[in-house]
């Protein structure tokens, strides 16, 4: 047994043998990898089923089969499922083998009829009984070590594999704690044995892991583990997407049942807390847990036409791109509460109380997958075997018609039957059948359908309130005016409605459905319509038991009444308020990296001007340029200005947009990243994209006399701290000019009485505003590179826009010359209200804000810039209006509320926060005998490099400095930065020689997309030069320059560097390719180090001969030299397989030569064909075609062993079959070169 193993590596010791000894303590068995063909599990290497654990179950739970003859159609249609899969193919081979695992297979019983064959027992005994049902009715194994061939017979070897009757459901991949990094590597790894390596992923050739995608069809769950922590994804998931379990609710009702459970097994020590691996073992890797997360909580979502998946691997003829997706742990958490809550509790029918008790409350903080919880909710209710379940109706009701756009697309992903109401007529039908037989559905409706007029609020989501524009100022004066007059600020946000409007309510709709059997779902709980709503459904769905979701904090106030709606927890702490069925603050959220922090700033104050002196002040320097009658014009219109009429002023809205585009050109635009802009008034949106491009033309006009005066390259070889704020601008824009020519700025507002006459209408067109958001969505095509002076620009002319700022006519838009034949990507959405609040966008990292704004709807606009996203660290909010200079009247609502201001940092409190990160760095090399100031020397950096020798020193080193840059890209381009950037360029060229010398990184090389781009920016041109003017040696001890590099070091950096490059090269192709000798090699260097320690030149004499048999190992075979790289491949392919034959003769190299064109020519006859796609049918075909040439060459048994040879060939032409599907390209690009 491996745990008996006295001896094992780091990761084995630390994460592997405690994560393998809590799955047995919970029941599953263990078969060591090594012992599966002696325990009769397996035959070949490259099967992926336990097909005797798989016939035992598919007979099990289909007890008419007695023998296998009766379990084969099952278990062909799983293996086909799993047979001839290649990277390009496993997203449709993984869709079908899961849709085998869900549904089973039809296949004819005894009596003639069809019968459902199941391959997992899915009944709620299975998922949810005890201990002793759960392991009696399905089959739980875990494999450790599992050595898997790929294609061409080459094998991977997986840490863990997790088998559910002989089916690889889960794979784990783990690492050593002290590893920099070890849940990226592990991730990275689990992504290589896929086939689908991650693009930050730079190994290749012989140093690339095994990828086995034929392994990964049926798996479901990928999970990456260190010992102490442990994150869950699955085959699609990128780095970001994989999340750590930190929740064991409602599993364990406390965290002390979990510590007596892994103390009683031995697992925990007596003052022990259990880490985050052993939480997410316990709940997703429990018996019966596992498949009912499995079953309900892992979906495929449509990836559309997204771009930039973070993997290498596509191709032609692979279906719709989709991501497999599973559940995070609060999303698991508040489904499973509420499941049992309408398990256990009872309705109001049957407590005769006023309040339905399996009511309640789900607090998720914005961003936090609501609309996903909702889908796992509709999932987990609906296939679910359980009759008290699965034939409840969901009621799903919202606010906003985005919103249910959104749920509903979401929650259609569940597989439940999706219904829309039309109107309130199509409502009332369709809540009549709530309930019923047949009732089993999802019903969507907005709170408009329900209640019409009785809504009132301030419109949200719109501009436009019965065709006539809303005024934001007004609104907001008006509320300022209540509150001055004693109005509470809750009151003054929300009105509470009156009792007329409740009786009202009531009288809306007849009772429609007294079932039990009703679920209601209210989004936006915290408004106080949602107090109108409840009296509308307690008529209509009198016993039905009703969830609130928001991500709003409540306003003081509001609790009591939430609670009255939807019932409320009682406290957990003696004298504490009533609790939430479920709550996932903000703060946790941004731990968990679920969203990104939010910081805010201020900027142009001067826009709240408010009487015609401070007007006067801020127009004289825009209108200078004008004539005297012009100017009296322009002081004589804003004479007494209102708010709106300042911030609709031309003008001023240049001014602000320059301001906006500059910011957004050092900032976001250096990442990649979008904008947002909410403005006053929906004029004011049309007016700011004229003003952004005016502003964009004058941007590219002084980018051009920046570089065609010499200033840009004067800037060269100068440290960028010491760039002037205009030098900074210029430079950032002539780096990125080719996107700015081509972004645009697109308003998105409601349409008005202004339709009839077509005013706006790219504005206000429903169909174009989808488009515009979809691209808007969209990556940008293109980046340049992250070193300004690595770029060389095309010669292109500047967009020149029809009219100028004083002509800028709102009513049309304005025409760039020739149509582009692809549309401008879009960089900016310009609102008033609409996609403020349900807005999901990733690529958005700034909110500028110039219009009024309070309270719930800023916390909801808030969210906009807190999805995270590849490389985003945070989202800006830029206030233009002042709404942000004292929150304490922006958020009066929330008075004595703290999570409100969870979501919302100052910009200014960064500082500081960089300020400690620069000082634990310095602390950590100093304590490490490493001046921080002092490495400008090749000398001084040497002697840190090998102070550094320690892995965990390596790692912490890592962190920290991870942390100062992180800090540094957050606050840049703020000036207080600049100070800290030659400590970050010092430092970072420290980093990278630390990696390089001990081959950290993957691929034993260096990369700086850990940095953020910003700092990328100001560090790059150094680092590169760094590489040219030092000699660094080459990672590789294969590379032709390496031994002339290491010759002109030191004597002791040369001996490090062959140790290094020795060791790194002997790890990385034993990895892949356990041979003698690498071991042998590997065993001699050992013995070199222990023998002549301290006693670099003699260390150096020895390693040379080490490293010349290393490189001898790799030298081609004579006999193929003349072969091209696909038939040498072959050649070893096809020999290992006939080698390993009992039944077959070892042929003689020129028999084998000739053998190996046939193949070659069958192979690329076929692939070079346009209909060959590489689909398991066309690859079918290719093997059936190899086994014929096989047969024909000579391969071909005679009496007693023929069915044994012919076999034997057969799974020979199969794994020949399956070695083109995976290298298609690489046969093809050889047919192409020929």
């Amino acid at each position: 047994m491996a745990t008996e193993v006295v001896e094992g590596t780091t990761e084995q010791v630390e994460a592997e043998w405690p994560l393998l000894a809590h799955l047995k303590a919970m029941g599953w068995q263990h078969i060591q990898g090594a012992r599966l063909k002696a325990e009769g599990e397996r035959d070949d290497f490259r099967e992926v089923l336990l097909e005797r654990r798989l016939r035992a179950a598919v007979r099990r739970h289909s007890s008419w089969m007695t023998d296998d003859a009766h379990t084969d159609p099952a278990v062909r249609a799983l293996r086909a499922a799993a047979r001839h899969v290649s990277a390009q193919s496993l997203p449709q081979a993984n869709r079908n083998a899961t849709d085998l695992l869900l549904a089973g297979v039809l296949q004819q019983g005894p009596d003639d009829r069809d019968r459902k064959t199941r391959f997992v027992d899915w009944s709620s005994e299975a998922l949810g009984g005890s201990r002793e049902e759960r392991l009696a009715l399905n089959d739980y194994v875990v494999v450790d070590q599992l050595r898997v061939c790929d294609a061409d017979g080459k094998p991977a070897v997986l840490d863990l594999v997790l088998f559910v009757n002989g089916i690889p459901l889960v794979v784990i991949e783990c690492k050593s704690p002290d590893a920099r990094d070890p849940l990226g590597s592990a991730i990275r790894d689990l992504r290589a044995y896929t086939g689908r390596p991650l693009d930050d992923d730079t190994r290749s050739g012989a140093g690339a892991l095994r990828g086995v995608p034929h392994l990964f069809a049926p798996v479901q769950l990928l999970v990456a583990a260190d010992g102490t922590d442990a994150a869950l994804g699955t085959y699609s998931s990128s780095e970001e997407h994989y999340a750590l379990w930190r929740s064991i609710s409602p599993d364990y009702e406390k965290p002390e049942h979990l510590q007596r459970e892994l103390r009683a097994w031995g697992l925990l020590g007596a003052k022990g807390e259990p880490t985050l691996q052993q939480q997410l073992t316990a709940i997703v890797l429990r018996p019966g847990n596992l498949l009912n997360i499995i079953r309900h909580y892992v979906f495929e979502k449509p990836l559309g036409d997204e771009k930039g998946t973070g993997t290498k691997a596509r191709g032609r003829g692979t279906g719709p791109r989709t991501a497999k997706v599973v559940c995070r742990h609060q999303q698991y958490r508040a489904t499973e509460k509420i499941v049992e809550r309408l398990r256990t509790r009872g309705s109001r029918a049957v407590t005769g109380g006023d309040l339905d008790r399996r009511g309640g409350v789900v607090w998720h903080t914005q961003g936090a997958g609501k609309s996903f919880t909702m889908q796992f909710l509709a999932r987990r209710l609906h296939a679910s075997s359980d009759p008290a379940l699965n034939g409840i109706t969901i009621v799903a009701v919202t606010d906003r018609i985005d919103l249910q756009r959104q749920l509903r697309k979401a929650v259609a992903l569940s597989e439940s039957e999706v219904r829309e109401a039309k109107s309130r007529t199509d409502l009332e039908s369709l809540l009549g059948r709530a309930g019923r037989h047949g009732g089993r559905v999802v019903i969507f409706a907005t709170i408009q359908k329900f209640l019409g007029d009785l809504v009132g609020g301030k419109g949200g989501a719109s501009d436009t309130a019965g065709g006539e524009e809303r005024s934001l100022d007004g609104e907001f004066e008006a509320d300022r005016a209540r509150a001055a007059a004693g109005v509470s600020a809750q009151e003054v946000s929300d009105p509470t409605p009156d009792e007329k409007t409740l009786k009202k309510a009531a009288r809306i709709f007849p009772e429609c459905s007294d079932s039990e059997r009703v679920l209601v779902l209210v989004d936006e709980a915290h408004r106080s319509h949602t107090s109108v709503l409840h009296a509308c459904l307690r008529k209509a769905l009198p016993n039905a038991a009703r969830i609130g979701f928001t991500g709003t904090p409540l306003m003081a106030g509001r609790r009591d009444d939430t609670g009255r709606i939807f019932g409320l927890e009682p406290s957990t702490t003696p004298g504490g308020d009533p609790e939430f069925l479920d709550t996932y603050r903000m703060t946790e959220a941004e731990r968990d990296k679920v969203v990104v922090p939010v910081r805010y700033s201020g900027r142009v104050t001067r826009a709240e001007v408010r009487d015609k002196e401070q007007l006067d002040e801020c127009f004289e320097d825009l209108i200078e340029p004008l004539e005297e009658a012009e100017r009296a014009r322009v002081r004589a219109k804003y004479a007494t200005p209102s708010k709106r009429a300042v911030a609709e002023s031309p003008p001023l809205i240049w001014r602000k947009a320059a301001d906006m585009l500059e910011h957004y050109v050092t900032g976001p635009l250096t990442g990649g990243f979008k904008a947002q802009v909410a403005v006053v008034s929906r004029k004011a949106a049309v007016l700011y994209r004229n003003a952004f491009q005016e502003a964009r033309t004058e941007l590219l006009l002084r980018v051009e006399e920046f570089d065609a005066s010499g200033r840009r390259e004067s800037l060269r070889g100068r440290a960028p701290e010491l760039y002037t704020r205009e030098e900074s601008l210029l430079l950032r824009a002539w780096q990125f000019q080719e996107l700015l020519r081509r972004i645009d700025f697109v308003p998105v507002i409601s349409a008005g009485a202004e339709q009839k006459s077509g005013r706006w209408r790219d504005w206000t067109d429903e169909t174009k505003q989808r488009d515009h958001i979809d691209r808007f969505l969209q990556p940008f095509p293109q980046l340049p590179p992250d070193n300004p002076w690595a770029y060389t620009p095309p010669v292109e002319p500047n967009p020149v826009p029809a009219g100028s700022i004083g002509g800028m006519n709102p009513w049309s838009d304005l025409v760039w010359g020739d149509e582009a034949a692809d549309p401008p990507p879009i960089a900016f959405l310009i609102v008033k209200s609409m996609l403020l609040t349900g807005f999901d966008a990733p690529m958005e990292q700034a909110l500028y804000l110039d219009r009024p704004i309070r309270d719930a709807e800023l916390l909801q606009a808030i969210a906009r810039v807190n999805r995270p996203a590849r490389r985003k660290t945070e989202g800006l909010v830029v206030d233009y209006y002042g709404v942000l200079n004292n929150l304490a009247i922006t958020l009066a609502a929330y008075q004595g509320n703290p999570r409100a201001r969870e979501s919302l940092r100052d910009m200014a409190d960064e500082l500081p926060e960089l300020d400690r990160t620069a000082g634990d760095f310095r602390a950590f090399l100093e304590s490490e005998g490493i001046d921080p100031g002092g490495l400008a020397t090749r000398a001084a950096l040497a002697e840190a490099v090998l102070a550094l020798s320690d892995p965990v020193l390596r790692a912490s080193f890592d962190r920290l400095l991870g942390e100062f840059l992180a800090a540094v890209n957050r606050v840049l381009p703020h000036q207080d930065a600049l100070e800290y950037v030659p400590d970050a360029r010092a430092w970072s060229v420290l980093q990278m020689r630390v990696r390089r010398h001990y081959r950290d990184d993957t691929g034993g090389g260096f990369t700086m997309r850990g940095y953020g781009r910003k700092v990328r920016a100001l560090i790059a041109d150094h680092l590169e030069a760094q590489e040219v003017d030092e000699a660094v040696a080459p990672v590789s001890i294969l590379a032709p320059d390496f031994d002339e590099v290491v010759g002109r070091l030191p004597v002791r950096e040369a001996a490090a560097e062959q140790i290094q490059g020795l060791r790194y090269h002997l790890e990385e192709r034993q990895a892949v390719e356990d041979r003698p000798v690498y071991r042998q090699l590997s065993a001699e260097l050992e013995r070199v180090l222990a023998e002549f320690a301290g006693r670099w030149d003699d260390i150096l004499r020895e390693l040379g001969p080490l490293v010349e048999r290393a490189r001898q190992a790799e030298q081609a075979d004579p006999a193929v030299a003349d072969l091209t790289r696909m038939e040498q491949k072959l050649y070893v392919l096809l020999g290992d397989k006939l080698a390993e034959s009992k039944l077959l003769d070892d042929p003689e190299p020129q028999e084998l030569r000739r053998v190996v064109a046939e193949v070659y020519d069958e192979i690329t006859s076929r692939v070079s064909l346009a209909s060959f796609g590489g689909q398991a049918a066309h690859v079918a075909h290719l093997e059936a075609c190899l086994h014929t040439r096989l047969r024909e060459a000579g391969y071909r048994g005679k009496g007693a062993v023929r069915k044994q040879v012919s076999d034997e060939v057969s799974r020979i032409a199969s794994t020949l079959a399956g070695y083109a599907a995976q290298h298609l390209e690489a046969f093809r690009a050889e047919v192409r070169r020929e």
